[in-house]
């Protein structure tokens, strides 16, 4: 098989255009990311160093991107940092009079990463008037930056490492000049403090020569060995709390149980306790009948049981002679004779 140069030439051609044509693209989104073609207003500064300045830094306003920095170079007379800088133009309105830069530097490293765009407080100006373009915005750690920050026309005050060490160094000051009218209150609170050392010195000078050491040392020693004593005792107390819960419960289940005697006495009787009773009753009304019958008949129950006797002593003499026999023995013997009552039937 054979291969067209044409062809083939024509195939490196496109993938080559469309190459440039990608690379046109993505240069020109990031010129526009960039704000490269953007219209902007210039301006000047001046900082005491080029710290963090060579990676050019962007200008913020309350956290929005409005700028950046675009140049630097050393003045030899003043041996200042003379920076150029650009704002865009549709924040252009934000430069006024008396706003002011104010760095924020790296944590570690010193450097200076961002810069901001304060402006002045709306209460301290009676309205903002914008600079010119090539105008000069101080720094807020310049001398006319400070100014502005004294008379209290910025309401920030610095950067916040500047401002702490500041605020330190203003308070050491303080504390050096005892006749500063500023800092009375706090020599005053260490006069007192002092008063106060002195007068705890002399209490325990008079505390150590005193009998109160040793008795206090004995109420210590007994309350340490109180509250060595302490955990046996709560856990007696634990204990009997737990013996007394269950003591309650057990209670309590038995007043449960016994709330209802007769079901009580109804299951253990295996629900027979009322038949029994009730035949028990039965029974009896039976037997009172019969005692009533036999309490009737009691004459004719003497009768008979007074027969009875007769036939007995009949049947005791009929024995004795057939005992007595003259083919056994001498006959039947006679009784004596007995005087009473005779009943017959």
């Amino acid at each position: 098989m054979q291969h067209s140069v044409k062809k083939t030439n024509n195939i490196v051609l496109v993938f080559g255009v469309a190459g440039i044509l990608m690379l046109v693209i993505m240069t020109a989104m990031i010129l526009v990311n960039n704000h490269t073609f953007a219209d902007k207003a210039y301006y000047r500064t001046v900082l005491q160093d080029a710290s963090g300045l060579s990676a050019l830094p962007a200008i913020y306003f309350k956290g929005l991107k409005v700028g950046r920095i675009e140049g630097f170079r050393l003045d030899h007379k003043t041996n200042l940092i003379e920076v150029e800088l650009w704002v865009f133009r549709e924040y252009q309105n934000k430069v006024v009079k008396y706003a002011v830069l104010a760095g924020e530097q790296h944590p570690i490293f010193d450097d200076v990463t961002t810069f901001e765009l304060i402006l002045p407080d709306p209460s301290s100006v009676i309205e903002y008037e914008q600079l010119a373009p090539n105008s000069y915005i101080p720094h807020i750690n310049s001398e006319l930056g400070k100014s502005y920050v004294n008379k209290g026309v910025i309401a920030q005050k610095g950067d916040d490492i500047e401002s702490i060490l500041a605020s330190i160094n203003q308070l050491l000051q303080n504390f050096q000049k005892e006749d500063n009218p500023e800092a009375g209150a706090i020599f005053r609170v260490l006069d007192r403090v002092a008063k106060i050392s002195d007068n705890l010195m002399v209490v325990s000078e008079e505390v150590k020569s005193s009998d109160l050491l040793p008795d206090a040392e004995r109420t210590l020693a007994q309350s340490q060995q109180v509250l060595e004593q302490m955990p046996k005792v709560l856990e007696q107390i634990n204990t009997t709390l737990l013996t007394t819960e269950r003591l309650m419960g057990q209670a309590g289940s038995t007043l449960h149980n016994y709330a209802e005697p007769a079901k009580i006495i109804g299951d253990v009787t295996n629900r027979q306790l009322p038949i029994v009773l009730n035949n028990l009753n039965e029974s009896l009304t039976v037997m009172q009948i019969m005692l009533k019958e036999v309490h009737s008949e009691r004459e004719q129950f003497a009768i008979a049981i007074h027969s009875m006797q007769q036939v007995l002593d009949k049947m005791d003499k009929t024995l004795q002679a057939l005992n007595n026999h003259p083919m056994l023995k001498d006959g039947i013997e006679k009784q004596p004779q007995t005087t009473g009552i005779e009943m017959h039937d």
